[in-house]
């Protein structure tokens, strides 16, 4: 029995130092690979041969694997902080770009929300890029503006435009015209990323184009009619001698002498018609000086407002920086008499009318090239958009208004919505201030007022 539990414990023993072997060989073979690997980071190491070489290698190399680590990390963070370099000036670039050109850009993702609105954008649209940046173009615009129109189009049918003239509809947009084109926008592999707008604001040009337009209508209208109103005077002088004969042989017969008078006073009224006509047709040739603006102003409403004590007066035409007027006295004032009565007739009830003056004079200019036309207003536009130094004249009435349908009638000649006018009086404005190389509009809401804007430029040569 003790042998065999000697036997068995010799068994044991054996396989013991059996396994110890086999656990050696494996960590041999680990240290060996490892030792390999460390070798290969540097070939030109001398291989160990002792433990303490060993020791020293093997930290040695640690330190050696430590610092080109940091090298390439050093190496690394010098590539990133080059590309966010790029990355910033590519992106200020951009901005510049933006921020320079004249025309509106905005863009929008594939969400429809806006991504980028430019200086331009701001100007023309007349909202503030913090306002709209992030939201849908019905939330910045409306849903009725044309621009959310177009954009909602392009995304839905793939269907783009090119130099579109369309009016913008909104607040504040009141006959603003654009030239507009859409395009996709996309990335270098040609995915789309959404659409972008590029417009131009058409106001001006298109209302220049169409004050020339009208001016030329106007003076053949002007040279025709001249002719009329001579033939009509000649008879109207006729008939009106007849007339003053006929009421001579007729002292007797009071019922005869009423028709007579009537007859008389129609004549006196048709004359003043002829009479007007007459003035319209005549080319005018402002005889341009140096003249008191304020003062100009202020006499035409005293011949207008004198007997209208229903008329709340708000006057702000003494602008401290107001630039030297060049003017013709006796056409300028009738031309700001004929606005100050047609204000008064649109204010039956009373109401209130106010008149202001300011210097259209550009006073900041920016490295982007915007200047600055009314600082204290923000108001900012590009150098191409400036008319150069003149006055601006508002006149702004609180009366019936105009319907937007009869907007661009209201200075042809003879038309008229008052039952004893002669549709003469804007149509005489209108031709004194082209005269003077002016500009004049109209802004009208129904039931609200109208405001007229006269421009008057600063001719170069005074």
């Amino acid at each position: 029995m003790v042998h065999r539990d000697e036997s068995m414990t010799l068994v044991a023993f054996i396989l013991g130092i059996m396994g110890a072997g086999v656990a050696l060989y494996f960590i041999l073979r680990a240290v060996l690979t490892t030792r390999k690997g460390l070798l290969s980071v540097d070939e030109t190491k001398d291989i160990p041969t002792t433990k303490k070489e060993n020791v020293e290698f093997v930290i040695d190399t640690f330190s050696t694997l430590i610092n080109k680590l940091k090298e390439k990390e050093e190496e690394l963070e010098r590539l990133r902080s080059h590309a966010e370099n790029r990355a910033f000036v590519a992106e200020i670039y951009n901005e510049d770009i933006l921020r320079s050109v004249g025309s509106g850009v905005i863009t929008f993702n594939m969400e429809r929300k806006i991504t980028t609105f430019n200086h331009a954008a701001e100007r023309i649209l007349k909202k503030r890029r913090g306002d709209v940046l992030g939201l849908s173009c019905v939330g910045a615009f409306g849903p009725d503006n044309t621009l959310c129109i177009l954009l909602e189009e392009a995304f839905s049918s793939g269907r783009f435009k090119s130099r579109q003239e369309i009016e913008l509809q909104g607040k504040g947009l009141t006959n603003t015209w654009v030239g507009l084109s859409t395009s996709p926008l996309k990335d270098k592999d040609g995915k789309q990323l959404g659409i972008i707008i590029v417009f131009t604001d058409l106001t001006e040009i298109r209302m220049l184009r169409e004050q020339g337009e009208l001016k030329k209508r106007l003076a053949m209208l002007g040279e025709m009619s001249g002719g009329i109103a001579h033939e009509f005077r000649n008879s109207m002088g006729t008939i009106l001698g007849f007339v003053k004969i006929l009421s001579k042989s007729l002292k007797e017969d009071e019922s005869a002498r009423e028709v007579i008078s009537t007859i008389i006073t129609e004549i006196n009224s048709m004359d003043l018609i002829i009479k007007e006509l007459l003035n319209y047709g005549k080319p005018i040739a402002p005889s341009l000086a140096h003249v008191d603006l304020n003062g100009i102003v202020r006499k035409a409403l005293d011949i207008t407002i004198s007997n209208s004590p229903d008329i709340k007066l708000d006057i702000d035409i003494n602008a401290p920086d107001l630039v030297p007027v060049y003017a013709d006295e006796v056409l300028l004032r009738q031309a700001l008499q004929n606005i100050f009565q047609n204000a008064v007739e649109s204010m039956p009830d009373g109401g209130s009318l106010r008149i202001e003056i300011r210097s259209q004079k550009p006073s900041v200019i920016s490295e982007a090239g915007v200047v600055s036309a009314y600082p204290e207003r923000g108001i900012n536009i590009p150098k191409s958009d400036i008319r150069g130094e003149g006055v601006d004249i508002l006149i702004s009435d609180t009366g019936m208004g105009i319907p937007k349908d009869l907007m661009e009638k209201i200075f042809l000649p003879f038309y008229t919505t008052k039952p004893r006018g002669t549709g003469m009086g804007l149509a005489l404005v209108h031709k004194i201030i082209l005269a003077h190389g002016g500009t004049i509009k109209v802004e009208s809401r129904e039931g609200a007022g109208t405001t007229f804007k006269v421009y008057l430029p600063w001719p170069q040569s005074c």
